[in-house]
């Protein structure tokens, strides 16, 4: 469990993913009508970063302890909003911090409006990144729990959402500044820092009934034929 600002979320190679992760939100707002946004972050520290809801109204939350805090205190495992009450979740790295990431899954699930968009954010094992982050934690901060994108993305499958490819986000090496992590070629595209997943929640149509035909039953009655004797 990664609780408090002290973390590696809270450095600013870190945050520089989380605003270039941030920057393709509004792509996803704009294919959403009027409704409800839901952000999660990793920690209090990233409550600063920009989060573009356009047209969308937003609720903060971020992991801390064994919950989630920020515009609600409440339990990852039982979110205080009813069903299908998000048109956009925007989970950014939240999975990589808590212990277990499926019971908030189901949540958000429950929580997310037919129709809508769920933005899962995790960290890339096979990155870099991995070093980077063992090395940062040398003096006692907790490793984030990297998640390979293929399985995160059949987790979701596996809750009924239809996902897209994953996108993979960032640079190879941790970097302050997110500018220059758009210069990789797309051969080093899964040595990338960061991936994001677009999953989206089908909506319940009602498939209109063929009506069969009414056909009458017809009565079939034998008649009597004058039966025929063979001559000797």
């Amino acid at each position: 469990m990664i609780t408090g600002t002290d973390n590696l979320f809270a450095l600013p190679e870190c945050a520089a993913l989380l605003r270039e992760e941030a920057a393709r939100l509004p792509a996803f707002v704009a294919r959403q009508p009027v409704g409800h946004a839901l952000w999660l972050g990793a920690c209090a520290a990233n409550r600063h970063i920009a989060f573009d809801a356009g047209h969308l109204h937003p609720v903060r939350v971020h992991a801390q302890s064994a919950g989630l805090r920020g515009d609600v205190v409440c339990a990852a495992a039982a979110l205080p909003w009813e069903d299908e009450a998000f048109r956009l979740i925007f989970a950014q790295h939240v999975g990589d911090v808590l212990a277990d990431s499926g019971a908030l899954l189901d949540e958000l699930v429950r929580v997310l409006a037919p129709g809508g968009m769920l933005i899962w954010c995790g960290l890339n094992p096979w990155s870099p990144w991995s070093a980077w982050m063992h090395w940062r934690a040398r003096r006692g901060l907790p490793i984030p729990r990297a998640t390979q994108a293929d399985l995160a993305q059949r987790r979701l499958e596996k809750r009924q959402l239809t996902c897209a490819a994953p996108d993979y986000i960032g640079g190879c090496w941790p970097r302050a500044n997110e500018e220059v992590t758009n210069r990789h070629s797309a051969l080093l595209a899964r040595l990338r820092g960061g991936w994001m997943i677009c999953a989206s929640k089908p909506r319940v149509t009602l498939t209109p009934l063929h009506l069969r035909p009414k056909r009458e039953r017809m009565v079939i009655r034998p008649q009597l034929t004058p039966a025929r004797r063979a001559c000797a």
